[in-house]
């Protein structure tokens, strides 16, 4: 009887030792399956994410394809005579081509006064300096947009720009003569909205330039800043 009892307490110890790991497997694999079912495929959000503001890189805001702008502007020359201070006031036409290329006439007036050193110069020893000012500027250029971004003012509110580049003939006369000019301008264009824009930049002229003592080629550097309109709507149809 004892050894009856002791054989059947073995036989239930080796089952149950036999049927535990199972048990144990059994469960891990319905946990793991669980965690499984419960992961995204790698191409798609968590559904909490769409509840926020998705942004993404876009296309022009504002089409200039075709469009007028016009512009007034202040310049200042900062590589004329020592003796002058230099500015103009200028407007300008420009038609877009499209988003990249464009051309503009401009034309600019002149104004001048002496420096404190002319001042003086003329004061002191009554001398007034020859040196040519500029009366009038005009040029005719063709310009090319490098690239177009846009400044984030805040989450729903940006500005958009353009870098660009423009060169042609010019016109400049001063009270001594007049001269053909070569004329580069590098600068940004900010548009606000699809109409209006804020333009800055440098341009150069390069041109004969006559005193009553002799004749060199000169070079003028203005920094100027205008405001203008671009008529239509830009709308992408």
């Amino acid at each position: 009887m004892a050894k009856k009892s002791m054989t059947w307490i073995l036989k239930v110890t080796v089952l149950a030792l036999a049927i535990v790991p199972g048990a144990v497997r059994a469960e891990d694999e319905t946990l793991e399956s669980r965690l499984n079912e419960l992961e995204l495929p790698s191409n798609v959000a968590p559904s909490g994410v769409t509840q926020e503001k998705l942004y993404s890189v876009q296309s022009r805001y504002s089409s200039l394809k075709k469009r007028s702008e016009v512009t007034i502007g202040y310049a200042k020359n900062f590589t004329g005579s020592s003796f002058l201070d230099m500015t103009q006031v200028e407007g300008a036409y420009r038609f877009h081509f499209n988003d990249r290329w464009n051309a503009a006439l401009s034309g600019a007036y002149g104004f001048n006064s002496l420096t404190s050193g002319g001042k003086r110069l003329l004061a002191e020893d009554g001398i007034l300096p020859d040196a040519p000012f500029v009366k009038s500027r005009f040029d005719a250029l063709v310009g090319y947009n490098l690239f177009y971004g846009k400044f984030r003012l805040s989450m729903d509110k940006v500005l958009y720009f353009d870098q660009y580049v423009a060169f042609g003939p010019g016109y400049i006369t001063t009270q001594y003569a007049s001269s053909p000019a070569a004329v580069l301008d590098v600068g940004f264009v900010f548009w606000m909205g699809r109409n209006f824009s804020f333009r800055f930049g440098v341009k150069n002229d390069f041109f004969k330039e006559e005193s009553l003592r002799e004749t060199k080629t000169a070079h003028h550097a203005l920094g100027h800043l205008s405001v203008g309109y671009a008529f239509g709507s830009g709308e992408r149809l």
